[in-house]
């Protein structure tokens, strides 16, 4: 026999050797398949280097003990009792102070404030006197407020702040408690500055 016939014999050996040894792996495969199946189908637990594996934690058994409770001892408050009409409108007037007491450092608000102060003779002091419910008798006795208003709202600066005041939820609510339901602070419109001619 020659040379090429010798390795030809031995490359089909090689090939019949490797086919059975994938024919072998996937019998194998086959049969680790099935044992695990019937094993869960049992209920034999999983292992891990033949060692048992729960593959789930055991659940406690539930614990019942007495609790004492002393009702002597301890309060339960279910929900708060609502403030009376006189509290909301202070918490209103604090409310609409705190938010206004953010701005009194802002030069505008303080410049309008010194206008009103001025306009009124020192009876209107401040932004803040306009938020309560004596609003009506205050323009009645002293229009010249209206004015004080209207010449700041030119300034867009100014309008940007009071509309930023006038939008506040919480300002909007202790108004609406301070006023009554019925009045709601209007925005005012930030109108066009005056052009130079």
């Amino acid at each position: 026999m020659s040379k090429t016939s010798y390795a030809l014999i031995a490359v089909m050996v090689a090939a019949l050797i490797y086919m059975g040894a994938v024919r072998g792996y996937q019998a194998y495969e086959r049969r680790a398949a099935q044992k695990a199946a019937e094993e869960a189908a049992n209920g034999t637990p999983f292992t891990f280097q033949n060692v048992p594996v729960a593959l789930s934690a055991p659940m406690p058994e539930p614990v019942s003990r007495p609790v004492a409770f002393d009702p002597a001892q301890s309060a339960i408050f279910l929900e708060t009792q609502p403030l009376s009409a006189e509290k909301e409108q202070q918490q209103a007037q604090e409310t609409i102070e705190s938010i206004l007491q953010d701005y009194e450092q802002d030069p505008k608000i303080q410049q309008f404030n010194k206008e009103l102060s001025a306009a009124t003779e020192g009876n209107v002091p401040d932004l803040g006197a306009l938020g309560g419910k004596e609003l009506a008798d205050i323009l009645k006795e002293h229009p010249e407020v209206n004015q004080v208003v209207q010449q700041n709202m030119q300034n867009p600066e100014f309008a940007k702040t009071v509309q930023q005041i006038f939008t506040n939820p919480q300002f909007i609510e202790s108004i609406k408690q301070l006023q009554g339901a019925m009045a709601v602070p209007a925005v005012p419109a930030a109108s066009e500055p005056k052009k130079a001619e």
